[in-house]
């Protein structure tokens, strides 16, 4: 097994039985290729799970393909190519999706060396619990129940099946229970195979090819509900191959790459990893606009406060029209009294109403986005009677309700885990969430400057306040950090990385500022702390691990899993543009994370991931904010 970097591309090569599992999204789909043909994992935003499996099977001159032969598999963007070499041919496999189209799409190059007939075999299995699950959690009415019951769904339940021979090309086309179809258009010839009870499981399709010639096999397919946005006809999209081709190819060789990117095989494909992941995040379905946290957050879709924050800075200096998207969005999902709940769903519901950190996300964002792009319009959107400015305000002063009379928020209560760390309970005063409070009173005294000077002034002089609490509670001189938080009878001292936002929001003296930043790369750099005995993977989000074992709940109960010592990527990079900040060695919490999951095959951005645990789901959105530190180098973002 070997991995290389070309042409801003990831480039994977060994044995052909070995899985490159690569994760697709457009603006209605999410999938997963595998590098040998086949298709691993298949949903549309608001649906379900479509594959439970999918099984590619090749032959040359009806001799079943060696798994063992070498391959090497190229990915970038929604695109995944693999190629192999036999004694018969030369095979590249081309699978992609474009940014519109709710559409797979595959195409088998074949190069001979002699007369070849090549055959493609597709065996699947259709998730029918899935369906279920999605059937009863959002449609589940007494009037669909009687219909199971007495049977009126029956016509529906028992599938239906047609196959099309158009000039050139078949269609398989299934329509499996009520209006979910699962279709596709093969090249001909292609000979429909075993069919079930609901739908046709099985085709085959073969091509011949004279010695010295390249030719080409085509396969589409789609699946979702019939008369709504998810469905495509494989038919139109089979005639119009090349121009979803063309589509694919024009996305990757747009991907911007910024000049500190420039030259650099590995930065470049870097970069471009990250920036893909949280531009395909990005969704606009019926009035929704926004993106999503990761391809394990779009049923219900939904976009959160706080991963929308990090997710927003590797788009903002290429796609600002998005981030606006993204603002109006989340402002839909605000209270009437001013709470912001942890996400807003694809109806415009909430999803896990009053957060810590959301208000002063959203304060942050705004401020991060009218800074960054010059349009000032945004404060004026209306919102409510009132504008997007007044929403900020409005979240802001509900979130103040917190505040005590040090300034600072008190998390009080039983269930005090509404924030990023939502498997610890940090009761009292958190210094992540002290710092981003901040962070938005600044916000909000710089966006209200010039049009409300007294607002303004109170805003400046609670964040002065806010600045000065932190420093006198929150620090702690002998360890020569912030605490990641305390109460009257408790304080959890261990060094959380979270903090490193008292740095970038500028809450933390130079002094300060530079003891945070040695003690995290002291003891939050696996490849520096010999005490930590999981090797050099990444960075530490906590260390020493918590030592309240009644504060840490679900995968955070384990030490090195989740909130509890994982590497969260986005934080390793908020990390690393801390470090850049103050002129330090960044690079080592930029990249050490990728290196280390691409080294075993995790070819899109992860969630979290700690050697001792199962990884966090991939194509993770704000674990994008790499891009972000490379966009903008000179360290001055925050200021």
């Amino acid at each position: 097994m070997s991995v290389s970097y070309k042409n801003g591309a990831i480039v994977y090569s060994d044995a052909f039985h070995k899985k490159a599992l690569y994760d697709i999204s457009n603006n209605l789909l999410t999938a997963q290729f595998d590098g040998t043909g086949a298709i691993s994992k298949y949903a549309v935003i608001n649906k379900w799970d479509f594959i439970e499996c999918y099984y590619s099977q090749l032959a040359f001159n009806g001799k079943v393909f060696d798994l063992y032969t070498p391959k090497k598999v190229t990915m970038a963007g929604r695109t995944q190519i693999t190629e192999t070499e036999t004694e018969d041919a030369e095979l590249r496999i081309t699978q992609f999706a474009d940014g519109t189209t709710n559409a797979l799409f595959e195409e088998y190059e074949i190069t001979a060396k002699k007369d070849v007939k090549f055959e493609k075999v597709v065996n699947f299995g259709l998730n029918i619990t899935s369906w279920m699950k999605n059937f009863f959690s959002t449609r589940f009415t007494f009037r669909n129940l009687m219909r199971l019951i007495f049977g009126t769904l029956g016509s529906e339940i028992k599938g239906h099946r047609k196959n099309t021979v158009y000039d050139g090309f078949t269609a398989i086309r299934n329509t499996v229970i009520e209006s979910f179809y699962f279709d596709f258009a093969v090249g001909n010839p292609c000979e429909p195979l075993e069919t079930n009870h609901l739908y046709t499981n099985q085709f085959a399709a073969t091509l011949e090819v004279p010695a010295g010639e390249t030719r080409r096999m085509r396969i589409v397919l789609s699946a979702g509900t019939k008369k709504d946005f998810s469905y495509a006809d494989v038919a139109e999209c089979y005639r119009n191959f090349d121009e979803h081709k063309k589509a694919a190819e024009k996305y990757i060789a747009e991907l911007p790459c910024p000049e500190t990117c420039k030259g650099d095989e590995f930065l470049e494909a870097y970069f471009k990893s990250l920036y893909n992941c949280s531009l395909t995040m990005y969704k606009e379905v019926g009035r929704f606009r926004g993106f999503l946290a990761g391809i394990v957050y779009q049923s219900p879709a939904r976009t959160y406060f706080r991963d929308g924050y990090w997710t927003v800075l590797s788009v903002l200096p290429y796609r600002p029209d998005l981030v606006r998207n993204e603002i109006i969005t989340l402002a839909t999902g605000i209270d009437k009294d001013g709470k912001c709940p942890s996400a807003v769903k694809y109806n415009f519901k909430n999803w896990w109403g009053n957060h810590y950190d959301s208000p002063s996300c959203f304060a942050a964002m705004l401020y991060d986005y009218v800074r960054a792009s010059g349009d000032e319009t945004i404060l004026d959107e209306p919102w409510r009677g009132g504008t997007i400015l007044d929403a900020a305000v409005k979240v802001v002063d509900k979130l103040s309700e917190y505040a005590d009379g040090t300034g600072l928020l008190y998390k009080g209560g039983a269930y005090n885990r509404r924030d990023w760390c939502d498997n610890v309970f940090r009761s009292g005063y958190c210094t992540y969430d002290e710092a981003f409070y901040a962070r938005a009173l600044y916000a909000l005294s710089v966006m209200l400057k010039d049009r409300d000077k007294a607002a303004s002034d109170k805003y400046a002089a609670k964040y002065e306040k806010v600045c000065k609490a932190v420093n006198d509670i929150l620090w702690d001189a002998e360890l020569g950090y912030y605490v990641n938080y305390k109460n009257e009878t408790f304080t959890e001292d261990n060094l959380s990385v979270d903090t490193v936002t008292t740095v970038l929001f500028g809450l933390a003296p130079e002094d300060r500022a530079r003891s945070v930043l040695s003690k995290m790369e002291s003891l939050l750099e696996s490849r520096n702390n010999k005490e930590q005995k999981a090797g050099d993977y990444g960075v530490l989000s906590v260390y020493p691990f918590y030592k309240d074992n009644r504060s840490v709940v679900l995968k955070s109960s384990l030490p090195y899993y989740y909130h509890n010592g994982g590497d969260w990527p986005y934080w390793s990079a908020a990390y690393a543009y801390a470090k850049l900040m103050y002129g330090m060695d960044y690079k080592y919490p930029l990249t050490r994370w990728f290196e280390y999951n691409v080294a075993k095959n995790n070819f899109t951005p992860v969630e979290f991931y700690a050697p001792p645990h199962a990884d966090g789901s991939l194509l993770q959105a704000w674990s994008s904010v790499g891009a972000f530190v490379l966009s903008y180098p000179d360290g001055r973002f925050f200021e």
